[in-house]
């Protein structure tokens, strides 16, 4: 790293941290730090929602993937950009009118059970980490890029996102996103810009990718299905349920002012990645065109801006990329440490620590730490970017999916169902993830949910109908 990219990198991560230590400022206690207040109006609200998803394996995977497999490359974004209009119809009001801090509170509310609290809470929190490492993992190649050993990168990028993540909680980490945000915007686009330009335009990626083993032919490989109608399927279908259940988006539409913020923010979420998705995939692509198979998918995007981009735009680049993994990395530090504080210790061992909030403060910021480390560790361990993001979808939404959103609805569904499909739903997808079960080509995150569907609906009916069950959670 030259002085140049020292100072501008310097300058970035100075702004951050006096953001976060600006932010400690609106902290009074627990429901502060993890719920902002529950004052998140509709720019701040859908800044928010929209860092949540716009990380590492927005950027950085899908670069890999348009270096891979063209345009399919886009399957990934449009997934996440889908999913947030999915999540404004089908649950941002009701879930924020229930003002709860966690998705288990609603499962426990709506089943009357802490045992669906507990099996939700724990697979959540184990997706949570899971894509937690992913970040992490991804900011290894963006400060590589920089010429940072990538062990170094993964620990200075932790250090960044803990310290002030568990300074400041969610309005530090939304006010951090909110600037983070406005660098993505511009850099993201000029690297896929500028890229396909170096390339020389399409006719030039298309002259570059001539004669190579692309496992397609070159013109699927400009079509945004050319890889074919089931990879698409597996990219976008775990994302939109994973984004339907998901503790780090609920907690967004939980901070939100109210109904009608969470509503449109999740809809003006869904646009502005809609605008994006297109952007990291031509950076993949590009650097496919230009370095044909000298290089892996893991490195498009760093040799495209180490080698083909002047200095300044370079910096900026990284700079957006290690804005976007940070804002996904601090969203989800949150998710997880309210899974542990709230879920788990103050309603299942010990209920009267909420009347004390310095202690819960004190233990929100603690496990904030402990949760980063373990993210850390992960990250040294795995290390493909979306294969990783998929597989903690999996744990998770292929056995809680169909009891949060189908609960939403049917009335009949109870706790004995509730238990049966999460345990079930959860089972078959990690089966399906490690090769002990085929389900014929249908994804495993679906083939998964559908088990789960069929205990839960079979369970709930062969079992007394819920008592005294809330109006408003269904």
């Amino acid at each position: 790293m030259n002085t140049y990219q020292l100072v501008i990198m310097g300058g970035y991560f100075l702004i951050l941290f006096g953001i976060g230590i600006y932010a400690t400022r609106f902290i009074k206690d627990s429901t502060d730090f993890l719920l902002a207040g529950r004052r998140l109006g509709i720019v701040l609200a859908t800044a928010a929602l929209t860092a949540t998803h716009f990380g590492g394996g927005f950027v950085m995977g899908t670069g890999e993937w348009g270096f891979d497999y063209g345009l399919t490359g886009i399957a990934y974004a449009v997934g996440v950009a889908l999913s947030f209009f999915l999540l404004a119809f089908v649950s941002a009001r009701k879930m924020r009118r229930l003002s709860m801090f966690t998705v288990p509170d609603y499962l426990e509310k709506r089943y009357q059970s802490k045992t669906v609290r507990l099996l939700g809470a724990l697979l959540s929190l184990v997706a949570i980490v899971g894509i937690i490492g992913a970040q992490v993992w991804a900011s290894q190649g963006a400060l590589g890029i920089l010429g940072i050993d990538p062990t170094y990168a993964a620990a200075i990028a932790t250090l960044l996102f803990i310290v002030y993540t568990a300074a400041s909680g969610l309005w530090g980490v939304t006010l951090t996103d909110a600037f983070q945000l406005l660098i993505i915007f511009i850099g993201v686009p000029v690297a896929g810009v500028m890229g396909v330009m170096e390339a020389g335009g399409f006719e030039g990626i298309r002259e570059g990718i001539a004669g190579l083993e692309l496992g397609m032919t070159a013109d699927a490989y400009f079509q945004p299905l050319g890889a074919g109608t089931a990879m698409v399927i597996a990219a976008i279908l775990p994302t939109i349920m994973y984004t339907l259940i998901g503790q780090d988006f609920y907690q967004r539409l939980f901070a939100a002012r109210d109904e009608d913020t969470s509503f449109y923010a999740a809809i003006l979420s869904g646009v502005i990645l809609t605008a994006f998705a297109i952007f990291p995939t031509l950076t993949g692509m590009a650097s496919r065109g230009i370095f044909g198979d000298e290089i892996a998918a893991a490195e498009a995007v760093p040799m495209l801006v180490t080698e083909v981009l002047p200095l300044g735009v370079g910096t900026l680049i990284v700079a957006a990329i290690i804005g976007a993994i940070m804002s996904t990395a601090d969203s989800l530090l949150v998710a997880g440490t309210s899974h542990i504080t709230h879920d788990i210790y103050a309603e299942l061992i010990n209920p009267d620590v909420e009347e004390d909030s310095k202690k819960m403060l004190f233990l929100s910021r603690l496990w904030t730490v402990i949760l980063g480390v373990l993210a850390l560790v992960m990250a040294l361990t795995f290390e493909a970017i979306i294969d990783l993001l998929l597989m903690s979808y999996t744990l998770y939404s292929a056995g809680v999916f169909i009891p949060v959103v189908l609960g939403l609805y049917w009335k009949r569904g109870n706790a004995t169902g509730a238990i049966l499909g999460i345990v079930a739903g959860s089972a078959a997808g990690i089966a399906g993830d490690l090769g002990w079960i085929d389900f014929g080509g249908v994804p495993v995150i679906a083939a998964g949910a559908l088990i789960s569907l069929a205990f839960y609906v079979v369970g709930s009916l062969l079992t007394e109908p819920p008592q005294d069950l809330p109006e408003d959670v269904v």
